[in-house]
């Protein structure tokens, strides 16, 4: 039991990193508001992943303080878009992605086949 509990966290950490990398992708992709966001997620995640509003509205708080995205009311209910600034962004954290991506997994593999260096450290 105590496992799947550590399993649980140690996903609910790996998400939270691309938690503001996804929610400004969804973005882009449309305008929309922070429920839709979940339920976006929550629909590509095959329901595995459902983040809370606790998680969603600080990060939107955030992109929208750093001029990633805009908001506006329609409906009473606060409708977001991507900026110019945000498609930058987005651009850019796409690339790094893409190399972290790469570069862990490189890591990964080299402790797994228990690659030379890792002896080298110790001696």
């Amino acid at each position: 039991m105590e496992t799947k509990i550590i399993e649980n966290k140690m996903c609910t950490e790996f998400r939270r990193v691309f938690l503001k990398y996804i929610a400004l992708r969804i973005i882009k992709s449309k305008p929309t508001h922070g429920y839709d966001i979940i339920k976006t997620i929550e629909l590509h995640s095959n329901g595995n992943w459902i983040p809370s509003a606790g998680s969603i509205y600080p990060i939107l708080e955030s992109l929208e303080s750093n001029d990633l995205i805009q908001c506006e009311e329609i409906d009473r209910k606060k409708v977001y878009s991507i900026t110019s600034k945000g498609v930058a962004a987005l651009d850019f954290m796409t690339q790094k992605r893409l190399e972290l991506i790469n570069e862990m997994s490189q890591i990964i593999n080299s402790v797994i086949e228990g690659n030379k260096k890792t002896d080298e450290i110790g001696r």
